[in-house]
Order: structure tokens, then C-alpha cells, then sequence
């Protein structure tokens, strides 16, 4: 063959290649997910969808979209009619804004309750908890803590000379600072301050406070180098993380569930906050921390199915 027309028909395969490739391409990145998880709008939640989303992404071979809604009222409004198939929730969250129930302290009994207030959702399934229960917690500087000997919220009974911020939210929810006094029997010399959630943090570092409210996973307990103190007569509700998803998708793939039970109680408190530090003071992406959570849980891709196998 004379080696222009040579080049000329290689020169087309490859164009032809080329344009079908892309074609292909162009119709994967327009095909519909097979499965929709969505989020709030902060750290943990994002990281909680993330790790559901590369789990099933691993077991399931399927293509997955994450979708930030934000609130948790238009998370479950979406989950509800099916715009998301999943994402991470909290019993107390359930239980208080969409049960309209009151709190529990206990996770099991949280639990259990919620179960029950959707027991006649059958269009949904509550998966099994992660294993962190991102509550609130009283926080003290560590070297204060020590010098005082308190450990327990029980002990601040006998420092009523102690200074509290709280922001005002904590200052007025009945499970917050006026609930948690009455179940203590705390009393201080004077009422907490009201400080905005930054100014928390560096007030009690600056010790202007010596005591504040925080979340469980929260990665500034680390940076400030603050102890969460033992809430040793379990007043505190239980805000247990864990998916809940659509019953119609488990039944397409019920590899999805197979693949979020392996996470069940495998975050722990500390866990989730060194997750939420790694992000929020470490740079590193969601996906990347996401991603390494699986590969240290042993959680890879399944080798596919052989046909040859009677």
C-alpha cells in the first residue's frame, strides 16, 4: 500500500477510535447514578456521605452521585421523595426534629425509638451505627482540669467559683445548660457568658472561661488542647451517626447494605474527630480521608463475578 494512503487509513482508525471513545464517555457522564447520597453541610457529614458513597462505589461497582443539600430538613425532604437514595443521620436528630419526640440519653433506647417512629415507613431502612455518638460535651484546658481534679461534670459541683461560656443556644435549650443544671444540681457563682462558637474556643484557651459546651468529634477539642468531661449521669442525648436510605434502592442493590454494615461501629468519638481534624486543619480533601478510612478498614474493591463457575 503506498504509505501516504498507509497513514491516511491509520490516521482515520485512530480518529474513529478517538470519536467513539469520547462518545462513550459522553454517554457514561450522562447516564443517571445508580445511587444518589446526599449531605449537610458541614465536615462530618460530608465525610460520613463520603465514606458510604466510595463503600458502595467498592463493593457494588455501581455509579454514585454526591449531592450537598445542606439542612436536615431538606435531606430528608429529598430522601422522602427520592431525589437522594441515601445519607448520614443522627438518632437525635431524628428523634427530636422529624419524630417530634423528645430526646434519650441512652443510644440504645434512641435507637429503638426511632426504629419504632418509622416502623410505617416502609419506603425506608435505618442502617446500623457508625459507632460515634457526636453529643454535646462540657470542655475544660486540659492543664485545668488536671490541677482541679475534674473528670466527671459531677465534679464541677464543688467549683462554683468556675467561670462558663456557652453560646446562647446552649444557654437556653432545655438540653443544654438549664436542663444540665437541674439533672447535676450544678450551681455557679455566676451565670454563663454568652460567646459566639469562634470566640469559644479562644476564650477558654485565653482562660477568660474556664469551661464551655462543644460536639463529641469536634477537632477543636484537640487543637486547644481541651478534655471533654465524663457525663457520668448520662444527660447529654444520644446523637449516634449512622444511613438511612430508601428501601427501593436496597432491593435494586442490596450489595449497598452489605457494604455499610461493614462500617457499623467502626468510627468511634475519636476517630470521627481526627477525620474532621484532617480535614478542617490538615488540608486534606474529603474523598482523600474518605478513601483512606476504607483502605484501613480493608474495604477494597470485589474481584468481579466469574461466569465460568457452575
Amino acid at each position: 500500500m503506498d504509505p501516504e494512503k498507509k497513514n491516511l487509513v491509520v490516521g482515520g482508525v485512530i480518529a474513529a477510535a478517538s470519536l467513539l471513545l469520547g462518545v462513550i464517555a459522553l454517554l457514561l457522564l450522562s447516564r443517571p447514578a445508580d445511587l444518589v447520597i446526599g449531605s449537610k453541610n458541614f465536615t462530618e457529614s460530608r465525610l460520613l456521605a463520603e465514606i458510604m458513597a466510595q463503600a458502595a462505589e467498592r463493593r457494588s461497582g455501581i455509579r454514585v452521585e454526591r449531592r450537598e443539600l445542606g439542612s436536615t430538613g431538606l435531606c430528608w425532604d429529598a430522601l422522602g421523595k427520592g431525589a437522594i437514595h441515601a445519607y448520614p443521620e443522627y438518632t437525635g436528630t431524628l428523634l427530636t426534629d422529624i419524630l417530634k419526640q423528645p430526646p434519650a440519653a441512652d443510644p440504645l433506647i434512641a435507637l429503638e425509638r426511632v426504629a419504632a417512629g418509622l416502623a410505617d415507613r416502609a419506603d425506608l431502612v435505618v442502617g446500623k451505627p457508625f459507632g460515634l455518638n457526636d453529643t454535646y460535651v462540657l470542655a475544660m484546658r486540659e492543664d485545668e482540669a488536671k490541677r482541679l481534679q475534674v473528670t466527671r461534670i459531677s465534679d464541677l459541683a464543688r467549683h462554683p467559683a468556675l467561670v462558663a461560656g456557652f453560646t446562647s443556644e446552649f444557654n437556653q435549650r432545655p438540653d443544654g445548660w438549664p436542663g444540665l443544671v437541674k439533672h447535676y444540681h450544678i450551681r455557679f457563682d455566676r451565670p454563663p457568658v454568652d460567646l459566639s462558637p469562634g470566640h469559644m474556643y479562644q476564650a477558654v484557651r485565653d482562660g477568660q472561661v474556664a469551661l464551655i459546651s462543644a460536639f463529641s468529634t469536634d477537632a477543636r477539642l484537640r487543637q486547644f488542647g481541651l478534655v471533654a468531661l465524663i457525663d457520668d449521669r448520662r444527660f447529654f442525648p444520644a446523637y449516634e451517626a449512622l444511613p438511612i436510605m430508601r428501601q427501593d434502592i436496597i432491593a435494586k442493590h442490596g450489595s449497598i447494605s452489605v457494604a455499610w454494615a461493614e462500617l457499623a461501629g467502626r468510627i468511634d468519638d475519636s476517630m470521627m474527630m481526627g477525620l474532621n481534624q484532617r480535614v478542617d486543619l490538615g488540608g486534606e480533601t474529603v474523598a482523600q480521608v474518605a478513601s483512606s478510612v476504607l483502605d484501613q478498614f480493608g474495604i477494597g474493591t470485589l474481584p468481579p463475578i466469574r461466569s465460568d463457575i457452575p
